[in-house]
């Protein structure tokens, strides 16, 4: 290989500068000028050269028979290493495209899976919703319960039915949600599979192109190659290299791995199919006895608003009544406070007589006695000004508590109301349409209907003559709290009648 130097002036073809060179050596070995050199530095100087000449050609004899040598090593090298580079491009060329046509296998199983699974999740999704049309109503109905107010919102017996027939009609609905959320996981996995299935074909593929591109380039070929490897070079600058054990073993756990998710998903279809065909459940039992409850909530809670009504109206009337007393409490009181001012004044000005005169005499006593009744009068006015306060404080608190509960139990009879028509009926004496998801008419339903509205007229004659007894009841309490000038523990007004606040002020 000869090196081409930049051309600079005085220097040969290998970069040496012959004149200078010269020029330091003759300064170093001639002698000083106007004095002679000993023969021995004469003759020594040229055996010196003559030795660095020789040196220097066998030198460079040696490195000619070296060169030679190893470019004919070279030589056979490139050629052996072509050869393998060839064999080896060949065979990973054809392991290459066995696992890519084992790739394209399992994609399209995979297509295929996907396939069966998305036609059977339609099929599910098609029989849930001519299911849930027939729990529209149970729905409904649970929806508008749960707008009762805090109060009403007990566990009773219509809720109960309510979702002891959800959970019977729902037992369908859910296997089938189920299902269907399985086949989502599933579909999911297998998108996810054949992503990465999808990735390493993509991946074989291009590699494939490569290596044949590799192999098609010869020494005499463009001289693109440069760049088409510092392209590659960029492009998979962050790619880790992998030994050709982990290379196979990657595409073969991906092929594994969707043959087993294949297994579990044909699997799984087999095992929806024979859950889903056995699973059937119309329950009519749970209907009527939901419909019954519901009219018996309606009838019960209709007499706690009655109930309400009349003993708030009482708690109203006893409070005007009260209020009327407080007034003529206050008027006598004020009428007390004008003697009682003109009593005091009195005493204070016969203070101001001399102190000579200063003595407790009758009108002093007269006057101390007038201060003292009037003051004890005042007192005991203004006591019961404050005791009928306190009353009418806890008539506002019981009747603000009786208003409360009477505004929740006609919101929540109007909500009952509603929950009850929902089935379509035009009132609430008709019975509930034909419906799976209501109560099921027939001859034997139709008399099963005669005998329920004989119970319910007979239940409201029983709570009539509830009433009318707790009325005279109520009569004779008042009687007798007239009779006695005070509120007696049994009356309409007692403790337990009223909130624990108002019970505590009362008592």
């Amino acid at each position: 290989i000869v090196v081409t130097m930049p051309p600079n002036v005085g220097h040969n073809q290998y970069g040496v500068n012959l004149a200078n060179y010269r020029l330091l050596t003759q300064n170093a070995d001639k002698g000083q000028a106007g004095k002679y050199r000993s023969p021995a530095d004469w003759a020594t100087e040229t055996k010196a050269h003559v030795t660095f000449g020789s040196a220097e050609t066998k030198q460079s004899s040696t490195l000619r028979h070296v060169s030679n040598a190893l470019q004919s090593a070279a030589a056979d090298q490139v050629v052996a290493d072509v050869n393998s580079v060839e064999a080896a491009l060949k065979s990973k060329i054809s392991h290459t495209e066995s696992l890519r046509d084992q790739l394209r296998a399992a994609v399209a199983e995979v297509d295929t899976e996907v396939a069966a699974q998305v036609a059977l999740r339609a099929g599910l999704e098609e029989r849930l919703r001519k299911v849930q049309s027939k729990l529209d109503l149970n729905q409904g109905r649970l929806s508008v319960r749960d707008n009762r107010p805090a109060r009403e919102r007990t566990m009773d017996d219509v809720e109960k039915h309510l979702l002891r027939q959800q959970q019977l009609m729902q037992t369908f609905i859910e296997k089938v949600k189920r299902a269907i959320g399985h086949i989502d996981k599933e579909l999911g996995q297998l998108e996810a599979v054949k992503a990465k299935l999808m990735a390493d074909l993509a991946d074989k593929v291009a590699a494939v192109e490569v290596d044949s591109a590799v192999l098609a380039v010869t020494p005499e070929g463009p001289g693109s190659t440069e760049e088409a490897a510092a392209a590659a070079l960029r492009k998979k600058h962050d790619c880790l290299a992998k030994t050709p054990h982990t290379w196979v073993r990657s595409t073969e756990d991906n092929l594994r791995e969707a043959q087993q998710w294949l297994t579990d998903a044909a699997r799984l279809r087999k095992a929806i199919r024979h859950a889903i065909y056995n699973a059937r459940n119309a329950e009519h039992e749970t209907s009527r006895t939901l419909n019954t409850s519901m009219m018996a909530k309606l009838g019960v809670t209709h007499k706690l608003k009655e109930d309400l009504e009349k003993q708030l109206a009482r708690v109203r009337d006893e409070a005007a009544k009260a209020a009327h007393q407080r007034a003529s409490l206050a008027a006598a009181l004020d009428a007390k406070r004008g003697p009682l001012a003109q009593a005091k004044e009195r005493f204070a000005l016969r203070k101001a007589r001399p102190c000579r005169e200063s003595v407790q005499d009758d009108v002093e006593a007269a006057l101390s006695r007038e201060i003292a009744h009037l003051n004890a009068v005042t007192s005991q006015l203004s006591n019961k000004v404050s005791a009928v306060d306190r009353e009418l404080e806890a008539l506002d608190i019981a009747a603000a508590t009786l208003e409360d509960n009477l505004r929740d139990k006609e919101q929540a009879l109007a909500l009952d109301e509603r929950c009850v028509l929902l089935d379509g009926r035009i009132n609430i004496a008709t019975p509930p349409p034909s419906s799976v998801a209501s109560y099921p008419m027939s001859s034997v339903s139709t008399a099963r209907s005669a005998t329920l509205r004989r119970i319910a007229e007979m239940e409201a004659e029983l709570g009539t003559a509830r009433r009318e007894r707790e009325a005279l009841e109520q009569s004779i309490s008042v009687l007798r709290n007239s009779l006695g000038g005070s509120f007696s523990p049994s009356g309409p007004l007692s403790p337990s009648a009223l909130s624990p606040m108002a019970a505590r002020r009362v008592m």
